[in-house]
């Protein structure tokens, strides 16, 4: 009995063993996937310049109001994303925006001119910033200088509207995002600002002119679409086979 009894526990201690083993393996797996499925973007890949728009930002600290400010748009089409590129103060930022943010800021855009024809809009003290919804992951790059650190995080952006000036401005408001150096130096560690990017109705029209898929298309080289279909299919999980290029 003595024999059996040690036998049971034994048996039992492997068997939890076991069972652990198969847990940690899966939140590895579920982590390892996770990581793998974040959007992102490879600075050095080959890049179509897709226009220009204009968007406004706030003056620097301690000053008030907006600066404009010129917007080079470029298009990635290996990684299917369009880049803002803008500067703050003496950092330069990139924000990516891939194919499902895309046809967010062009729906939140409609929502926003059908509450502005109908004279909906109301100052409630930044509480409108994300009226129109969120978008869960958007890719930043952000540096001072082209061969200083570079440093690039994902984070949420917000889309909806403020007052500013007396005037409702369209936004999307880029969250904080965090760089975690590979090197586990904490010194080389960073998080972005928060960023608002304001626009009048006819900027914002002129950049979801730019975000039509069936623009991007025409200003893409041949060679490129099969690419480009490949990697829309895996990052636009429920974008139907017909809104591929």
């Amino acid at each position: 009995m003595k024999i059996k009894a040690i036998f049971i526990i034994i048996s039992t201690a492997l068997l939890v063993s076991v069972m652990n083993s198969c847990a940690f393996i899966d939140r590895q797996a579920r982590a390892a996937a996770a990581a793998k499925e974040r959007f992102t973007v490879n600075f050095n890949s080959p890049t179509i310049e897709a226009g220009n728009i204009e968007a406004q930002f706030n003056r620097p600290f301690p000053l008030t109001g907006l600066n404009k400010s010129d917007i080079p748009v470029t298009y990635y089409p290996f990684e299917d994303a369009v880049s803002l590129q803008f500067k703050i103060n003496t950092v330069t930022y990139h924000q990516f925006w891939d194919r499902r943010g895309r046809i967010a800021f062009v729906e939140a855009l409609k929502k926003y001119n059908e509450d502005f024809t109908n004279q909906k809009l109301r100052n409630r003290n930044n509480r409108t910033k994300n009226q129109y919804g969120k978008i869960d992951e958007s890719f930043l790059i952000w540096y001072l200088h082209r061969y200083s650190l570079v440093y690039r995080g994902n984070m949420e952006v917000e889309l909806g509207y403020y007052f500013r000036d007396g005037s409702p401005f369209f936004a999307a408001t880029l969250l904080e995002a965090e760089y975690k150096s590979p090197s586990l130096d904490a010194e080389k560690d960073d998080n972005s600002p928060v960023i608002p990017i304001y626009f009048t109705r006819t900027q914002a029209e002129e950049l979801a002119q730019i975000f039509d898929q069936e623009y991007l298309r025409s200003i893409t080289p041949d060679a490129y679409l099969q690419t480009i279909n490949r990697n829309a299919g895996r990052r636009a999980g429920n974008i139907s086979d017909s809104d591929n290029f």
